[in-house]
Order: C-alpha cells, then sequence, then structure tokens
C-alpha cells in the first residue's frame, strides 16, 4: 500500500473530527474510506460501469480460471465456429 500525504485545512479537520465521533470511527478510517470509494469510482471509464459490477467480475474470474485450466475450445475460422453451434 502506498502512503498517502493529506493537507487539510482546520475547519475540513474539524469537520472530520465531528464525524468521526459522530460515526464513532478513527479519522484514519475515515479518510481512507473516503480515498478508496474515490480511487474506485476514478478507476471507472464512463459506460464501462456495467464491467465492475460483481456479477460481471465473478464471471471474468470463471473464465480465467477456464482459460487457465486449459478448458477452451478453438475454432480455425468462424464458420467452423458456427457450425459447431448446430
Amino acid at each position: 500500500m502506498k502512503a498517502i500525504s493529506l493537507r487539510l485545512d482546520n475547519a475540513q479537520y474539524e469537520r472530520l473530527r465531528v464525524l468521526s465521533f459522530a460515526t464513532r470511527q478513527p479519522v484514519a478510517e475515515i479518510v481512507r474510506a473516503a480515498i478508496d470509494t474515490h480511487l474506485r469510482q476514478a478507476a471507472v471509464k464512463p459506460g464501462q460501469e456495467w464491467f465492475w459490477t460483481t456479477e460481471w467480475q465473478a464471471a471474468e474470474k470463471e473464465a480465467e480460471a477456464d482459460l487457465a485450466a486449459g478448458r477452451v475450445e478453438i475454432y480455425e475460422n468462424d464458420a467452423a465456429f458456427l457450425a459447431s453451434l448446430v
């Protein structure tokens, strides 16, 4: 994990302290959760949200496992692939 340096003015820090008191969470946990959320949201390109859903990521992992285990079929061309569907 990389270190993150964060500079807050007094008003921002005071709001964090109040939030920390209200939620009974350490300031560091609140900041870390906010940063994690921001990084996840910033990493997703508009129009690609579907790819990062839990269901799609599970299917991606399953496909990667199939590839790694050799559970694949390779076709010489489109016609061969289409013929395999019959």
